[in-house]
């Protein structure tokens, strides 16, 4: 009798084991949903969902910016990241092209072949850096802009400044406000801290007046 229903069981306790793991993903999935909308709401920001992506969408100073879940990865490696784009195309050159210095980067150094360089150690290893301009330059060496490059290098998996957008990338999706309030730090830090030096630079004043 025990031989006949052992194998029932063992399906029963699959089929238990399933149901709980899909009912621990909605619990977050729905936990998730709910700080983020408390997060935008609390900020005066719109909020988005659908069955797997959450965005939210406001002004930062007087800035667009977008903070959404993307896919990385396919199949069994994928996995969910949390993306925030802020524009700070009237705060730093057009042309400055600003990423976070990956192993290909490092690999590829010991062959010769190097990115630009703003002549500090610390940033140099931490940034790989195209389009560097004198006005580039001068800003990213202001050393409140370069303590929080460093800061946001060391918080996220990846963050760039292309073509005037500024991108930073968070593994995993927080599912309490106090953590997309501590994720987005780092990065709104770093573009008011652009904002203020900007403040000072003649040229990208000059520039702002013209726009």
């Amino acid at each position: 009798m025990e031989s006949t229903l052992a194998p029932w069981l063992a399906l029963l306790g699959m089929g238990l084991f399933v149901v709980v793991i899909l009912a621990l993903a909605a619990r977050d999935k729905r936990r998730q949903r709910k700080a983020w909308l408390v997060f935008a709401t609390r900020r005066g920001w719109s909020f988005t969902s659908s069955k797997d992506f959450m965005e939210v969408q406001g002004l930062h100073q007087d800035r667009q910016l977008s903070l959404l879940t993307e896919v990385r990865g396919r199949g069994k490696g994928s996995h969910q990241v949390m993306v925030l784009r802020l524009d700070v195309s009237d705060l730093v050159p057009q042309e400055l092209h600003l990423e976070t210095e990956g192993l290909g980067n490092k690999f590829l150094k010991l062959f010769g072949v190097r990115d630009e360089e703003l002549g500090d150690v610390a940033l140099d290893s931490a940034l790989d850096l195209k389009g560097l301009s004198p006005e580039s330059h001068a800003l990213l060496t202001t050393p409140q802009v370069g303590e929080h490059l460093l800061r946001a290098h060391r918080h996220y998996q990846r963050f760039s400044i292309v073509a005037g957008l500024l991108e930073a990338e968070y593994q995993g999706i927080p599912s309490s406000t106090e953590k997309l309030e501590t994720h987005i730090a780092p990065a709104l830090a770093l573009a008011d801290t652009l904002l203020q030096s900007a403040g000072r630079a003649p040229a990208l004043k000059a520039r702002g007046r013209q726009s």
